[in-house]
């Protein structure tokens, strides 16, 4: 489980604090001057990943969690899509309001084949590190770069055909940018990250 906790990074004569989310991670951070841009990333997003993943999971019984994305980010009303799989490697859609955490729709996509069940089961069942493990492990790194903001995206996958990683999305402080991180599904290691634009 996620958990919540404060850390204080601050160098300099006169600091700033700056308050970051991320994974149920409270970080207080130092900034320089005042700049005009916003200090919280998509501020109408208050329902977190974590939690929205509990409802999805919760909805689907003897589950595991696959992805979870943030849409509609640009939206009043911003949405996780998470996909959940049975024992099966049935996938099950839950959509559920990332404002208030509300329901929205769960669905069964029709168009799995007994391949791709086969080949998702295999994914969710190799995966020793929880998401919110790997979340979190990407939270350590706003010790090292105040520019992080919240996550939007948790998604299990094989790296480069050989490694089982979660790769873990963080919508950046600084203007449209993102900073993904895979970690390591079995270790729990950081094992490669990149930045990249923001889309909407």
């Amino acid at each position: 489980m996620a958990r919540w906790g404060t850390a204080l990074l601050c160098s300099g004569p006169r600091p700033r604090a700056v308050i970051l989310a991320v994974a149920g991670l409270l970080v207080t951070a130092c900034s320089g001057p005042p700049s005009s841009t916003h200090s919280e990333v998509y501020p109408q997003v208050e329902f977190p990943f974590d939690r929205a993943v509990r409802k999805a999971l919760a909805e689907v019984p003897d589950s595991k969690l696959f992805s979870v994305v943030l849409r509609q980010v640009s939206s009043p009303e911003p949405a996780w899509r998470t996909e959940v799989a049975t024992k099966d490697g049935t996938v099950h859609l839950v959509r559920i309001d990332a404002t208030l955490g509300r329901l929205l729709s769960t669905a069964v996509p029709a168009d799995q084949s007994p391949e791709e069940k086969a080949r998702t089961a295999a994914l969710v069942e190799a995966a020793k590190v929880l998401p919110e493990e790997a979340a979190e492990k990407v939270a350590a790194k706003a010790m090292e770069d105040p520019r992080f903001g919240k996550v939007t995206e948790v998604r299990l996958m094989q790296y480069r055909m050989e490694r089982l990683v979660w790769s873990v999305t963080v919508a950046a402080i600084a203007p449209e940018k993102t900073h993904t991180y895979q970690v390591d599904a079995l270790s729990a290691k950081v094992v490669d990250s990149r930045t990249s634009e923001t889309t909407s």
